[in-house]
């Protein structure tokens, strides 16, 4: 009753000046016919302009035959666009522009005009942790560590940088002073998989460490890329440099094995993360470097969070009087954002 009214309404309006516009139709399994603009099919519904109406909205089903007596584009299972006056009638859609004549079956089309799909948007995420102790008394210590991680995507590249910062006064002497920053850039030539290239410098006053880099490329794979986790795999060559403060410098060329995995969970109130990075000398298997921390993240309130972390770094052949394992728990609070 309601489309017969439509109808009514739209013949019996005042003509316009000027030639008529070629309009559309749809017909109804049960006889009603609704001119108007008709402006998509999406999603098994007809969305057809009727003018003084309004939009209206017809499931598939109802449809018996249709013309879209102007240009419209008509996509189909295969992927193909086919762009002209279009008809629907006896099951098919007939196509016709300059290259002639089409029929498509009806089962085999997608949508008429779809929604244009919306370019891909970058991600960004930040996460700034502060850890610090203070005690006077009897004792008097000072300690304080910074980290801090941005990741940038886009598209088939991405980002990633790594800052951490670690201080300690024990009794007013300095205990604890070290540095280090990653930088590395990923290229997806697929979605599963990229190449990288990567840069990594450190320095650790008190184990005998002037300054510490490492250069290289290599390969990984993006085993899980959801909101919820994320975890990848690479290894590639690295250029290994050491400049000591007494020790004699030492260089070698290394297999890099490392790998990242961030795993979201109970609604996002809480974040578990691990990384590591191994370094094996290619001169000497038995010679290695490696460097990891894991740890909790659990959300107070917006992007604040209470942060609970292990940093562990392993050296099997560090200089004369340096110890192989360096442990730091850390426990403080951290800031995390996504934009």
């Amino acid at each position: 009753m309601i489309y017969s009214l439509i109808l009514f309404t739209v013949l019996g309006a005042n003509p316009q000046d000027g030639p008529p516009k070629a309009m559309d139709r749809l017909e109804l399994a049960d006889g009603t016919v609704i001119i108007g603009t008709l402006t998509q099919l999406e999603n098994g519904i007809y969305t057809i302009e009727v003018e003084a109406v309004g939009s209206i909205h017809i499931p598939l089903a109802r449809v018996s035959g249709a013309l879209v007596a102007n240009n419209a584009s008509l996509v189909t299972d295969a992927g193909e666009t086919l762009t002209g006056p279009l008809q629907f009638i006896d099951g098919s859609w007939l196509v016709r522009n300059a290259l002639g004549e089409r029929n498509i079956a009806d089962a085999h089309v997608v949508a008429i005009n779809p929604t244009p799909v919306a370019p891909p948007a970058s991600t960004q995420k930040a996460t700034i942790t502060l850890n610090g102790t203070r005690t006077t008394g009897n004792t008097s210590t000072t300690s304080a560590s910074l980290n801090m991680d941005y990741t940038f995507r886009y598209l088939t590249h991405r980002f990633n940088s790594k800052l951490h910062w670690a201080y300690g006064e024990d009794e007013e002497v300095i205990s604890k002073r070290t540095t280090g920053a990653e930088i590395k850039y990923d290229f997806f030539p697929r979605d599963s998989w990229y190449f990288y290239t990567n840069f990594s410098a450190r320095n650790d006053r008190f184990a005998d460490l002037s300054l510490r880099t490492t250069a290289g490329i290599g390969a990984g794979i993006q085993i899980l890329d959801t909101d919820a986790i994320t975890w990848s795999q690479e290894s590639g060559i690295s250029a290994l440099n050491e400049d000591f403060i007494t020790a004699i410098d030492e260089s070698t060329n290394t297999l890099r094995v490392a790998g990242d995995v961030q795993w979201s969970f109970g609604d996002g109130r809480m974040e578990a993360f691990h990384d590591h990075t191994l370094f094996i000398s290619l001169e000497d298997p038995s010679n290695l470097l490696a460097e990891g921390r894991l740890g909790l993240r659990t959300r107070i309130i917006g992007g604040l969070s209470l942060n609970s972390q292990i940093n562990i770094r392993h050296d099997s052949s560090p200089p004369i009087g340096v110890e192989q394992d360096d442990l730091e728990f850390l426990l403080g609070m951290g800031y995390s954002t996504s934009f």
